[in-house]
């Protein structure tokens, strides 16, 4: 009987262990760190590293290992679901050894499950009621339904708009428990609520804008003294490029001067895109504000970009 066991034990870890675990490197990763934490007897820290394998890429192997990391962490039911998923698994892949260990592993845990039942009677149901367990929210077939957990503390609460929250804490351990969710008692209104509900509407003219003229003229101005620096640092970039081409025009250059041109003029280049943007976000904050700020008649905003021979930039004009 004695070695009957141990061929038992020790096909369950060639199974889990065979090598078709994972195939991305960041699973295969995370797959060998659990390994490595198991043995050091690090369950918990090898069960999230199984985890985290078997969400970037499903696959039996690593079903298993998790199935078989949370058994050990005392989750029977969690060990017991993913147990249940290996063996769908090795099934649709014609895995038959696999998949008989998976079942055998699931129905030995089977009988250790713990259930959690949680009653909301017809009364208790009101319209957008959310039933949470440890801040987690349940689906309606969750409810009034024998639900295998994990053994431990669960807080199971209930919410819904215009009523006071409920919450009680239960604890599973070895014995099913079953709670009920009670009628929620609803908020009470504020008398001065209730007092502006009942008052009769007063038509009301709309308090006139504040202005913000002059911060939106400033803001202005700034962006477009930002966006003149990018224009001067921009044809500073194109003049310097167009020497340090001159000095070297492949990519192979060992002139140092024209290394030094070229550093130069991706820097100013660089400078050219930052006030670009800096000006761009600063003239249409300037529009906005004034857009916002300023009475509905008189908004009068305009901002025109002038290009000439000798200069690049914008116009802004409006009747402020």
């Amino acid at each position: 009987m004695k070695t009957a066991t141990s061929f038992v034990i020790a096909l369950a870890v060639a199974l889990a262990a065979a090598p078709a675990h994972a195939q991305t490197a960041e699973a295969e990763a995370l797959f060998r760190e659990g390994k490595r934490l198991m043995k050091k007897g690090e369950i918990a820290e090898a069960c999230d590293k199984f985890e985290a394998s078997e969400r970037l890429e499903p696959t039996v192997g690593t079903e298993l290992n998790l199935a078989d990391c949370r058994e050990k962490n005392g989750q029977t039911a969690s060990a017991w679901a993913m147990f249940v998923k290996a063996a769908a698994g090795a099934k649709r892949a014609d895995d038959d050894k696999r998949a008989s260990e998976a079942r055998r592993r699931a129905d030995a845990l089977d009988s250790k499950l713990v259930y959690l039942t949680i009653e909301v009677p017809e009364d208790s149901r009101v319209d957008e009621l959310v039933i949470k367990r440890n801040d987690v929210a349940l689906d309606a077939a969750q409810l009034d339904q024998r639900v295998p957990v994990d053994p431990g503390d669960y807080t199971i609460s209930a919410e819904a708009p215009g009523y006071k929250r409920w919450s009680e804490r239960v604890t599973v351990r070895t014995k099913n428990k079953k709670i009920e969710v009670p009628p929620l008692e609803k908020k009470q209104r504020k008398a001065r609520d209730a007092d502006e509900e009942d008052r009769e509407p007063v038509d009301a003219k709309p308090a006139p804008r504040r202005r913000f003229t002059a911060v939106a003229i400033t803001l202005g101005v700034v962006g477009l003294g930002a966006a003149g620096a990018g224009v001067g640092f921009g044809l500073a970039a194109k003049d310097l490029e167009s020497r340090s081409d001159n000095l070297c025009p492949t990519t192979d250059c060992a002139d140092p001067a024209g290394i030094d041109l070229n550093k130069r003029a991706r820097r100013d280049a660089l400078f050219a895109n930052i006030g670009f943007v800096a000006g761009g976000v600063a003239i249409a904050g300037a529009v906005a504000l004034l857009v916002v700020g300023t009475p509905e008649h008189d908004n009068r905003v305009s901002v025109v970009p002038t290009v000439s021979s000798d200069q690049v930039g914008f116009a802004l004009g409006g009747t402020f």
